[in-house]
Order: C-alpha cells, then structure tokens, then sequence
C-alpha cells in the first residue's frame, strides 16, 4: 500500500512538472480521434477543422517545442472555437459545447500566473458553452448534411464528450490542488529554514523558545557559534567559496547534535545550537569534538582549499529563565573567546 501511494504521488508530481505537454498532447489525441471519425462519416468540414488543429497541436509539441503559458492561453481559445463551431454544425445533443465548459474549470491550473486573466478566460468560456447552446437550442440552427450523418451516433458523441471534458477536469483539480500543497510545503519550509544551509532560522528558534525554553522546567543549553575571520574568507576567496564554507560547518553541526537537538542559522557567520533538557556535561565534550573535527578539515571548493576554525560560547538555561538572558550569555562568552585567540569552546 504504502509503495502504491509512494508511485501515485511520484507520477502526480510527474504530471504536475510537465501539465502542459500533456494537455497539448491529450489535444492532439483528441482531435486525431475525430478527425479518423468524421472521415469515416464523410463529413469532410469536421474533418478538416480536426486535422487543422491536430497539426496546430503538432506544431507546438514536436517542431516549436513551445509550451509556454502564451500558448496554453492560444490553446483555450482554439478549444473554444472548435466547441463552437461543432456545437452549431451538429447540434447540442453531441455535447460539444461541454468543453468550452470543462475548460472554463481547467484554465485556473493550465495558466497559473495569468492572475486576473484566468477570471476572463473562465468567464468567456461559460459565456461561450451558453451562447452556442443557447442558440443552436433557440434557433434549431444545424448544418443539415453534418446533423443527418451524426445523428445515429449523437448518444455516443455526447458520452464520449462528457467521458473527456469530465476527466480533463478532474485531473486539472487533483494536479492542481497537488501544486498547491506543494507550494504551501515549500513557503512553509522556508518561513523556517535558511534557504543556503538548509538549517532553521532565526524565526524557528524564536518561536521554539517562546513555546519551549520560558516554560521549560529543566535546564537547557544554548551555544552560540561564530566562524573565526569570515569577512577573510569572503575577501580572500570570494563569497562562492565563503557560501561553501557556511554549508560545510552547518553539514557538520548537524552531524554532531544528533535529531534531538535544534541547528539554527543566526545570522551571517553565527549560529546556534539549542539543546533542550541537556546539562553543560553532555554538550561539552560535543561541541569539543566539533571545534576540532572544523579545525581539522580542509574544505575544498572549485579552486581553493581552506582552513578555518570556530569559537563556542555556551551559555545554561535555568527552568523558566528567559532564552534572550540565556543567548545574551552566550554571546559574552563568545565574545570572551573572540578576544582570547578564538578556535576555543568557552564555558
């Protein structure tokens, strides 16, 4: 079951990455089927509108290889057009006009920056599948020679529309609606992750210890940590290099506390790492073996390799103690260690 789910979701994100070359090529599908139908029938007018479009469609997908929004907007108007014209030439019990009324549903996911556009389009769309069947209601308005040879197979036509209209539909809700949830789980990663080191930010931290650290009832520890003469590295080797650096010290902060623990990006150079319900005699020896494991490393980039350290300022967090007094003490100490040679853990 849960491989089952695991493929679904994989294919729905497939989907979701390439929706345009697939509705262009469920167009082209869907016009190449009717084109082979109306030549069949021998009504020759049809056929010639599908074939036109099946090579509009063509043109797009394999020679111009564009499927840009600008393109799905000239998609939706040639559906509507196509609605329109079978809808008069054969008459409504065919269901034609459904897909002026399933696309009016389907432009909100086809064409998703065209803003307020997408309410033009879909009101068009609606406006159309009323006017054409309206009027071919109203009037009894068909083409005599197309209704005659299409109306043994009207039932079939109207089922077969409504068949595609509703799973064009359908689909375009559930791609939709998975791009959405996407896009919400991407905002809400980086509301609280630094977008280059992937550790959390500052706003997760506050709100952890607004929930967590003014309330806890044991103790826990804050250490602040700066990376000895950064601003050197970004002038030495630039900022690429200095951005690898950054990445290379949070890859092995994040090894070190283990998943109980909290990595935060705090700003530039500096960072924390908040250990909930931890005593100063378990996070020593850690933040020991992280000071020596970076002092050790050499970090390679595209063109140089460098060596830097870093300096730990730890500061305790007494039961109910407010987490701001707790930093603040962190940051004495580090500036402590900044002014007695640095690459140290000062207690």
């Amino acid at each position: 079951m849960a491989k089952s789910k695991e493929k679904m979701n994989n294919f729905i994100d497939w989907a979701t990455d390439n929706r345009n070359q697939l509705f262009l090529l469920l167009c082209l599908l869907v016009h190449s089927l009717y084109f082979c139908v109306f030549c069949i029938l021998a009504v020759e007018a049809l056929a010639l509108i599908n074939f036109l479009s099946t090579s509009f469609y063509a043109f797009f997908l394999f020679i111009r290889k564009d499927t840009s929004e600008t393109t799905m907007a000239i998609s939706y108007f040639e559906i509507l057009i196509f609605s329109i014209i079978c809808n008069c030439a054969v008459g409504s019990d065919s269901g034609f006009f459904l897909y002026a009324v399933g696309m009016s549903a389907s432009v909100f996911y086809l064409v998703p920056s065209a803003g307020n556009k997408r309410f033009f389009y879909q009101i068009l769309g609606i406006i159309t599948a009323f006017a054409s069947e309206g009027f071919v209601r109203i009037t009894g308005f068909t083409l005599p020679s197309v209704h005659a040879s299409m109306e043994p197979y009207q039932t079939t036509f109207y089922l077969i529309n409504l068949a595609i209209t509703s799973g064009i539909s359908l689909a375009a809700t559930i791609l939709y609606s998975k791009r959405k949830d996407n896009m919400e789980e991407f905002m809400r990663y980086n509301m609280y992750h630094d977008a280059l080191t992937g550790l959390y930010n500052r706003r997760f931290l506050e709100r952890q210890m607004i929930q967590n650290g003014d309330t806890s009832k044991t103790d826990y520890i804050i250490c602040l940590l700066d990376i000895d003469f950064f601003k050197k590295v970004n002038d030495t080797y630039g900022h690429a290099a200095g951005d690898i650096v950054l990445s290379k010290i949070a890859e092995f902060m994040k090894e070190a506390i283990g998943t109980d623990n909290l990595a935060v990006r705090w700003g530039g150079e500096e960072f924390i790492l908040y250990f909930p319900d931890a005593t100063i005699e378990t996070v020593q020896p850690i933040m020991e073996n992280l000071r020596k494991r970076v002092e050790e490393t050499v970090i390679e980039t595209a063109n140089h390799k460098i060596n830097v350290t870093i300096t730990v300022g730890v500061g305790i967090g007494r039961a109910g103690r407010k987490y701001q007094k707790v930093i603040h003490i962190a940051d004495e100490k580090l500036y402590y260690g900044k002014k007695h040679g640095r690459n140290k853990v000062v207690l």
